[in-house]
């Protein structure tokens, strides 16, 4: 078979990574399914946010599906389904993850940390793979940790009943969604590249000015742990992922 031919096919690692990827739309698309049976069934919409959240959930799941059956058949015409698909999935992933990042009735957590964790697990094989074949395994795994990081310090957007919740609704909508944005280009940047971050300033200093607002407008009602440690994560590695790059430029 020839070199050229070999292109065509996936690797064992790349399949491995293709069915961990694929893992996350399947695991999370149900559970979204399952919520909005709830919200549906019940009619639990109390107030315009529980409209936003159940609109924004079902956009999604059209959005990432449709977004990814028409890339992979335009793809597969073209004859590099191989070589792009990973980018497609992840602008697809980050459509889908729209509708995770809001806490609608019937939200089942577990399930749902459970398909973050298969994009985790394709993520560390690509990590994986590419140390194996160019090295520089701190510097690589240091951005594997950073873009987990920062999704996890992405803030799910809840009801309330603050005083300020007319202002801390929307900036809370606005601050959890820029963020999957800027995650979903994170992730395809990743999965296009050889596993290595750039540690650019801008996405950083969004996220730590983004989640602060929000943590600081609720907290008197409730402190935030889950994102208020993984933002404190992310800014450690964000420094050392810094100082690695620069050190390394140096070489």
């Amino acid at each position: 078979m020839s070199t050229s031919n070999q292109k065509k096919y996936f690797s064992t690692s790349e399949k491995l990574k293709l069915i961990f990827l694929l893992a996350y739309f399947v695991i999370l698309t149900a559970e979204r399914v399952i919520s909005l049976v709830t919200v549906f069934s019940g009619k639990l919409f109390h107030d315009a946010l529980d409209v936003y959240m159940a609109a924004l959930t079902v956009a999604s799941i059209v959005g990432a599906y449709a977004f990814g059956i028409i890339s992979a058949a335009a793809l597969k015409r073209r004859g590099n389904l191989r070589e792009g698909i990973f980018n497609r999935l992840a602008y697809a992933a980050g459509i889908l993850l729209l509708g995770g990042m809001v806490h609608t009735h019937g939200t089942i957590a577990p399930i749902q940390f459970a398909s973050y964790g298969m994009i985790l697990v394709s993520m560390a094989i690509h990590t994986w793979c590419r140390i194996r074949e160019n090295g520089g395994g701190l510097f690589r795994w240091l951005s594997f940790g950073y873009i987990v990081a920062f999704s996890m310090s992405i803030p799910v957007v809840y009801h309330t009943d603050i005083v300020l919740k007319n202002i801390f609704v929307p900036l809370e909508i606005i601050v959890s969604a820029g963020m999957v944005v800027l995650f979903t280009f994170m992730l395809k940047d990743f999965y296009d590249g050889d596993g290595v971050y750039g540690f650019s300033v801008a996405p950083f200093a969004a996220a730590v000015v983004g989640d602060a607002a929000v943590l600081a407008l609720r907290w008197q009602e409730v402190i935030n742990y889950f994102v208020l440690i993984f933002i404190g994560v992310t800014a450690v590695l964000y420094a050392v992922g810094l100082a690695v790059k620069k050190a390394n430029a140096k070489k």
